[in-house]
């Protein structure tokens, strides 16, 4: 006769968990076979509940860890941000930063300047690349339309221009950056260019500083 359900698993009546290393025997009839069971690895308890040996042993340090990272990044205050926006000029040759307060993103500023200070520093911007927007010759050379070479001529214009522009927004955001720190506020403007060619636009954003600036000036060639 087959060896009874509680002595195959091992049940006894003592309440204390029993960890048995000897083989029993298991008969399939359907497979027409006997398999030998090691129970060595299965604790087997009065309540009937089997468990995994050193299943317990287990520490949730790891995801009690990053449990606490993600509530400390969710209740990070968050850095205030102004987006500057522009606007077409030159019949949509060149750009212009929007100097009024309200169009900006938030109109409130955050705080972090007054509208007379925002109005001062883009306006300031605006002034300094200036000299990088297209000229009349600019107008005359795209306005041959299907003549090549005064199209080829304006397309190596137009590059260059477009290199200058970059290098005195460059310029123009470390002078208002350097006013910033020598007047003891703790407001920074970033130029956000795009990271490759054909990818969304770059823009200009006027943030809460982190820290102290660098005072570094970089000028690319």
């Amino acid at each position: 006769a087959p060896p009874d359900s509680t002595d195959l698993l091992g049940f006894q009546d003592s309440p204390q968990q029993q960890e048995h290393t000897t083989q029993h025997l298991q008969y399939s009839p359907s497979r027409g076979e006997t398999t030998y069971i090691n129970a060595s690895t299965v604790a087997i308890s009065t309540s009937g509940t089997p468990t995994i040996v050193g299943l317990g042993k287990i520490e949730p340090s790891t995801a009690a860890a990053n449990a606490n990272n993600n509530y400390s990044n969710n209740n990070k205050p968050k850095r205030k941000v102004i987006f500057v926006p522009t606007y077409s000029c030159n019949g949509g040759l060149d750009t212009k930063f929007n100097p009024h307060p309200r169009y900006a993103r938030p109109s409130s500023l955050h705080n972090l300047l007054t509208p007379e200070e925002y109005e001062v520093a883009i306006q300031t911007l605006n002034d300094k690349i200036k000299r990088s927007r297209a000229k009349k010759l600019d107008y005359v050379l795209l306005g041959t339309g299907p003549l090549l070479i005064p199209l080829a001529l304006w397309g190596a214009r137009h590059g260059r221009q477009v290199k200058q522009r970059r290098k005195l927004i460059e310029e123009g955001v470390w002078e208002f950056n350097e006013r910033m720190q020598m007047e003891g506020k703790n407001v920074k403007m970033e130029w956000n260019r795009s990271k490759y060619t054909g990818g969304a636009e770059s823009y200009l954003t006027i943030e809460e500083a982190e820290g102290v600036q660098s005072g570094k000036k970089l000028i690319e060639g």
